[in-house]
């Protein structure tokens, strides 16, 4: 186990840095804003921690305070966007990306130029990075059930409805950008620690569809889609490691039949299977003749189990 582990280290934790990706995307995404500003804050929170394990910082304090910077600059860029919608907002956030990009071909030795910066210093362990992304889902759990996380469905769904019913569409747009922001920031910074290494084409344009890819692969319906979606990119390669010169095309086919066969992701095509199961069994009970309990009826049953998984 031991050497098992130690042999596929930094695929683990290349597939908790795509998990950090994945989340960032799909939290905007179950908010119907799309935004993909994230993987702009990947590549700035990836300079900010490699500049500061440089200069001598302690990487969970560069990555506090490159975090910290990045929502910062992100509540600021949120009232600046923030009265796009749809395309537009999606265009705009892809060229800050872009901007991201230039900047950093042409930063000198703050961003290493074309070649990027080596030799990154700062390190945190595996068992490090993925204690932060339970918790960082924990965190959005909790989020998703308080009246602000219970307010993205109906901001996904119809703004004008949210707004008759008392939603501040502007602030939850705001928040969602700058949670969004802070998920890649995360994930940017642990990129930096992985590979120790970071150029202009670390957040490129290939990053925001592979992360758009991970997101729907896994669903975006519950926040494990995220995880489940890294995990297919990020150990897919490995699998095909003896068919290297087709690795393209096998992954382009499984991303295909996923999206064609499960349009709701692995979590969406689980949830399914698993009503079906429990809608079959309730007919089941129903059919043979069950005793209710007093006060009820099979309908009645068939209903708490629906509404329970509703809640679950």
């Amino acid at each position: 186990m031991n050497s098992w582990f130690a042999g596929h280290e930094i695929l683990i934790q290349t597939t908790v840095v795509y998990a950090f990706v994945a989340l960032s995307l799909q939290v905007v995404l179950r908010a119907g804003v799309f935004s993909l500003a994230s993987i702009a804050f990947f590549g700035l929170a990836g300079y900010g921690a490699a500049n500061l394990t440089i200069d001598g910082m302690n990487a969970w304090l560069a990555l506090l305070v490159v975090v910290f910077a990045c929502a910062l600059i992100a509540v600021v860029l949120s009232y600046v966007v923030g009265a796009l919608r749809t395309v537009y907002l999606a265009m705009v956030t892809v060229a800050l990306t872009l901007i991201i990009s230039v900047v950093a071909r042409n930063g000198g030795e703050l961003t290493g130029g074309s070649l990027g910066l080596f030799g990154i210093p700062g390190q945190i362990s595996t068992a490090g990075m993925i204690a932060l992304l339970a918790v960082t889902i924990i965190v959005l759990r909790r989020l998703e059930l308080s009246s602000i996380g219970r307010s993205f469905e109906a901001l996904r769904q119809n703004e004008d409805l949210a707004l008759s019913v008392g939603i501040d569409v502007a602030r939850r747009r705001r928040f969602v950008f700058c949670v969004s922001a802070v998920l890649g920031a995360i994930g940017g910074v642990l990129n930096v620690y992985v590979f120790a290494i970071i150029n202009p084409e670390t957040a490129s344009f290939s990053l925001t569809t592979l992360g758009l890819s991970m997101a729907i692969l896994g669903g975006i319906a519950r926040w494990p889609g995220a995880v489940i979606g890294a995990i297919i990119v990020a150990w897919l390669p490995e699998l095909l490691g003896g068919v290297t010169e087709y690795e393209p095309v096998i992954y382009g086919v499984v991303v295909v039949i996923l999206v064609v066969l499960a349009p709701s992701g692995i979590v969406g095509l689980y949830d399914g299977l698993i009503r079906r199961i429990r809608e079959r069994r309730a007919r089941a009970r129903a059919d043979a003749g069950d005793s209710p309990d007093e006060g009820s009826t099979p309908a009645a049953g068939v209903a708490t189990q629906v509404a329970e998984e509703k809640l679950s």
